[in-house]
Order: C-alpha cells, then structure tokens, then sequence
C-alpha cells in the first residue's frame, strides 16, 4: 500500500467506537475498500510519531479519546479538525478518608484535596481533571476552589517515554504498569492521611474506591446536572489531520461510517464490546457495567448535536480560565461538520 494512502490512528485508554471498530476489523475493512490502510501511531516508529497522541503533529492521523489534549493541541497551533463527538457516561467521584468525615460536598469545604502535578512531559490532562472534578464538586455545594486547600503532589514520570526505542515499555499509558501508577501519588498520600480527598474516574475509579474502603462523597458521572459529569473523557472526541478533511473528506467519512457500524454492533454484541472495552481500559470486565451505566455498548455513538459542542465549550473554557492553554481559539472554526454531513449521505445512498 503506498504511502500517501497510510493512516494513523491512536486513541486513549477508554470506551470509545474506535477502539470496538478496530477490535472487530470493522475499521480496517471499510478503509481497505476504498484503497486505505491504518495502522496504531506506536508502529510509525519514533518519539515524534508517539508523542502525536498529545501533539497530533502527524499527518493523516486520526485521534479519538480525551478532550483536553487534542483541545491543548489545537490551542497550540495544531492543524486538526473536531468531526466526532460521543458522550459516554462515566463513574467520576470524589472519594475521601473515612475518619475524616466528610459525607457530602459541603464538608469539603477547608479541607486537604490531593492535586497530582506532573513535573514534564507532555499536557498534564490527570491534573486538569482532578482540578475539574473538584471544581464541578464544590459548585453543587455553592463553595469554589478557593474554599479547600489544593495539596500538590509531584510526579516525575512521563504519559509518553521519551525514546521510541525504550528497551521498558512500562512508562507507556497503554501499560499496565502505568495505568496502575497513575493515580499513585494521590493514593499513598490518602493512605498516609496527608490528604482529605481524591478524585477518580472509570473503572479504575471503582476498584480503587473498593481498594481503599473510601467514602463516596459524590458520583459525579450520575449526577443530573447539566454540566457536572463533563471531563476529560466526557464527552471524548474525534479529531483528524485537517488537511485530509479538506482534501479527502469521503475518507473522514468512511472512517466514521466505521464508528457507526461498530456502535451499532456492540448494541447488539454487547459482552463482546464489555469485553473490548475492559482490554481497552485495562480493567477486569466485572467492572465495566457499572463503570459506564450499565455498560457503554449503548452510548458509543458519535455525533456533533449542540449539546455535545457545548460541553466542548465548556470544557476549552474551564482549560483556558486555568491556564492548562494560554491561546483561545473559535470552536466552530475547529469543528468540520462536512465528513459527518457526507457520512450520513453515504448511509442514506448505501
């Protein structure tokens, strides 16, 4: 296959159509019928490539998972268009020491929340999403950040390892080793009674809420509020290489015909897509249902409603008050709606 007609792909560590698309071979046959390859952005072979997951500074290269990197990245001068939005319901809570007894968010109020900071490396996306979950916490109870004491905690370690040729793999976030370790620092300083409070997300969030006997002080993921359960990974988004919009736009849109095809089957190939989705997470299938409202199978699809654009909005404006991006930018000169416009042709015509 030349070339010119590789693509990228990578995508994070979470539920998303992407990862059923892949899992199943629906991506690579819908792509390999209009002449396309894709491949993981780990097999392009070097740090520049790798780093793509933050920087999206690969041409061709398709990205579905977290919000704030790819919004970091478009701040940042980065060309890439926003097609695809989903909104997959995840468990996010504030978890504190039993002894300490905080109940509701009210009793957060002057007390100690665990902030991991990371030292280097790439867009500190954890920190980000901690500081939210905290913010969206205490807004429930009328109170602000400015009314708890944020306790930093340093962490050296890299989502990214510097080399492409790391003998250790473990530092990469695909890792299991460093999916344990990311929410390391904020554990042991809960077990040493130096901070109050945690936040968590994802399966992960449950087994660590189980791990520790923590108090659920709220579950935000579940929570009515129209704004509350927006984070990194709610909603997660579609970016792709701006320039193959423009200049191969059918090629955006049989990228998300795939998406819609492997929605459509993990509704109807549910543990299948239970299964996927615990590979995908790293976690053991026990805890995907109630990790993702009974399961995410029916809540992978991608679209680009306004509700979804605002929680987006929401979600650049929050980064941007904070300072985790110094540039703001026009979200819908980010946004090309045109290959899920044609996508939806496609299906009609098909």
């Amino acid at each position: 296959m030349s070339l010119e007609r590789q693509l990228w792909y990578t995508r994070c560590p979470l539920p998303t159509a992407s990862g059923i698309a892949l899992d199943a071979g629906i991506l690579q046959r819908r792509l390999e019928g209009i002449g396309w390859s894709v491949d993981t952005i780990e097999a392009a072979g070097d740090a520049q490539a790798r780093a793509s997951h933050f920087t999206h500074g690969t041409a061709r290269l398709f990205r579905q998972g977290g919000n704030i990197p790819p919004i970091w990245a478009r701040a940042r001068g980065a060309g890439t268009a926003l097609v695809g939005i989903a909104w997959t319901p995840e468990y996010q809570a504030i978890l504190a020491r039993p002894e300490t007894g905080i109940r509701t968010v009210g009793d957060l109020r002057r007390r100690r929340l665990g902030l991991p900071v990371r030292t280097s490396g790439e867009i500190d996306f954890w920190r980000a999403m901690c500081l939210r979950g905290y913010d969206s916490a205490l807004r429930l109870a009328g109170a602000s950040l400015d009314d708890v004491e944020l306790i930093e905690l340093p962490v050296r370690e890299r989502y990214i390892p510097e080399g492409a040729d790391d003998e250790d793999e473990s530092g990469w976030m695909w890792a299991g080793g460093a999916r344990m370790r990311r929410q390391q620092a904020e554990v042991f300083a809960f077990i040493r009674g130096e901070v109050d409070a945690i936040y968590t997300s994802g399966a992960q969030g449950l087994q660590l809420r189980a791990l520790l006997g923590a108090t659920e002080v709220v579950d935000l993921g579940s929570h009515p509020g129209p704004d509350i359960g927006i984070n990194n990974q709610v909603p997660n988004i579609l970016t792709v290489d701006a320039t193959l919009a423009r200049e191969h736009p059918e090629v955006v849109a049989e990228y998300l015909r795939a998406l819609r095809e492997a929605a459509g089957w993990a509704q109807q190939h549910e543990a299948d897509a239970n299964r996927t989705c615990a590979r995908e997470v790293g976690a053991p299938e026990e805890w995907i249902a109630p990790a993702y409202r009974n399961g995410p199978s029916h809540a992978l699809a991608v679209g680009l409603d306004d509700r979804l654009i605002a929680a987006v909005a929401s979600q650049k404006d929050f980064l941007l008050r904070h300072g985790f991006i110094t540039q703001d930018f026009e979200l819908a000169q980010w946004i090309d709606p045109r290959p899920l416009e044609l996508s939806s042709r496609m299906e009609t015509s098909s």
